[in-house]
């Protein structure tokens, strides 16, 4: 193929996906055209209505007098915004009409007609009922506004509920269990200048989930038809500090509900906030720890296993605990050894919310440094919890475990060991330097002991020898000539 054949298949290429693209593109423009639009189908006399009106494409301002047959225009409002028609940049009209109906009945509005780019187009129209004027003394019913508040176990037992009488809970809470307070406020109708008070949970540790979240519920009526609500909530994390009965003090909701324009009222609800009675903690001896999971792990910056003595090694020890603040963990020290030490370096708590639930960790790191070449025996880690799902005492442990720790390699180490260390230490310290390269040293230390041990018996057979011959008379050798 020459070039000048690639070139002309590359262009007819680039030329087929330019023709694509501006086919999508005006296949996605917008069409010219007038529409009404309205969220109002059923209203009461003396209601107003809004209506919203968009005009693409037209090439004179559009006549909206048909609008006012059925109604009187309260206020209007304009704007605009921008599309494509054909390919050119065109405004689309906007505004927003406010009408109140003449009289009971239907009321329409529209359609509406005029010349655009394309020739004539017109509008929907839109059926309003008008409903014969409400009771402007309306009340809201029991219904229309209520208030709940639930108290909620870590275990999923509601220990207290607004609406019922008696608890699902077997038992009372416990000092620092966590509990859960779900409030709940719901209306049907908008309210507006809304005040309220809730409570300050007074004798509580508080971690908040959320406030002041709003949703919409909807509910299936006696007769059969759904309702939807408006919903406001809050979701506090309780945990007791003392023991005793705790009162939460009340909830006060209070604003005014519009039902209608001409439909409206003031309420007061109040709702008290009930009373808890927490149990005191069933081990006084140790800290307690409530929850629902404990874990405890430990991880090693190296193995430990290759330890020698003179070496350093870090140990980070790792605590975990679910439905439990990060404050209410205790602190996880393990238990001193002689050829081993260990210092504290540094420790961190957090906390974090997994599905619900307050998850809290603390993490312990420890400096250790391995002191003499000797079996090491680290003794169990133990954390004791209350589990509040099974009610009772249960242990978080790392096992003991035994580290053989080895000679050092440095000879600096040595070094240091050899002046500081008494003459016992000197001397054994002599013996591994240098017999230990040939045989191991324990076996040249017991040599080494049977050698002294020789020669000293023969040093003291000597002399009992020569004892024995003073006392006898014997001279110890002949007399030098004089």
């Amino acid at each position: 193929m020459t070039l000048l054949s690639r070139v002309q298949t590359i262009y007819t290429v680039l030329l087929l996906a330019l023709t694509l693209h501006c086919s999508s593109a005006q296949a996605a423009t917008v069409e010219p055209g007038i529409t009404l639009i309205s969220d109002s189908e059923t209203i009461y006399l003396g209601d107003s209505i809004i209506i919203d009106v968009e005009a693409v494409g037209l090439l004179e301002p559009l006549d909206v007098s048909a609008l006012f047959k059925y109604a009187d225009l309260l206020r209007e409002t304009t704007g605009t915004r921008i599309a494509v028609i054909e390919g050119r940049v065109v405004e689309v009209k906007l505004r927003r009409m406010e009408f109140i109906p003449k009289e009971e009945g239907r009321a329409f509005f529209g359609p509406l007609s005029a010349d655009s780019i394309r020739g004539l187009v017109t509008s929907n129209t839109l059926i309003v009922d008008v409903q014969p004027q409400a009771d402007t003394q309306w009340q809201p019913q029991d219904d229309d506004l209520s208030i709940d508040i639930t108290y909620t176990l870590d275990n999923g037992e509601i220990l207290q509920y607004s609406d019922i009488e008696e608890p699902t809970a077997t038992t009372d809470a416990f000092v620092g269990q966590h509990i859960i307070a779900d409030i709940k406020l719901r209306h049907k109708h908008p309210i507006f200048e809304e005040q309220l008070e809730l409570p300050s949970f007074e004798g509580f540790d508080i971690l908040k989930e959320f406030e002041e979240r709003r949703t919409t519920e909807e509910t299936v009526l006696d007769d059969g038809s759904i309702q939807s609500f408006r919903i406001v909530a809050w979701r506090y994390h309780l945990f007791p500090q003392r023991s005793g009965t705790h009162t939460v003090d009340d909830i006060s909701w209070s604003g005014t509900t519009i039902k209608s324009r001409t439909q409206r009222s003031d309420f007061n609800r109040s709702l008290e906030g009930g009373e808890l009675n927490i149990n005191i903690a069933q081990s006084a001896s140790q800290w307690w720890l409530p929850a629902t999971q404990v874990s405890l792990v430990d991880k090693w910056s190296k193995d430990p296993r290759e330890l020698s003595a003179g070496d350093e090694i870090i140990r980070t020890i790792t605590l975990s605990a679910s439905d439990v603040l990060a404050n209410h963990l205790p602190d996880v020290t393990p238990l001193e050894s002689r050829a081993i030490s260990s210092t504290l370096i540094n420790q961190q708590r957090s906390q974090s919310m997994n599905q619900g639930t307050p998850v809290s960790t603390a993490t312990f790191t420890y400096r250790m440094v391995a002191q003499s070449p000797i079996p090491v025996f680290l003794d169990t880690v133990r954390v004791v919890w209350f589990n509040t799902n099974t009610q009772d005492i249960k242990e978080a442990i790392i096992p003991a475990r035994r580290i053989n720790v080895g000679l050092p390699d440095r000879a600096d180490l040595l070094a240091d060991l050899a002046i500081q260390g008494n003459l016992w230490d000197r001397f054994n310290l002599w013996v591994q330097s240098h017999l230990s390269h040939w045989i191991p040293w324990n076996v040249s230390l017991i040599l080494l002991g049977l050698g002294v041990l020789l020669l000293g018996t023969g040093e003291c057979l000597a002399r009992i020898r020569q004892l024995r011959d003073t006392k006898r008379g014997t001279p110890e050798r002949f007399l030098p000539e004089l």
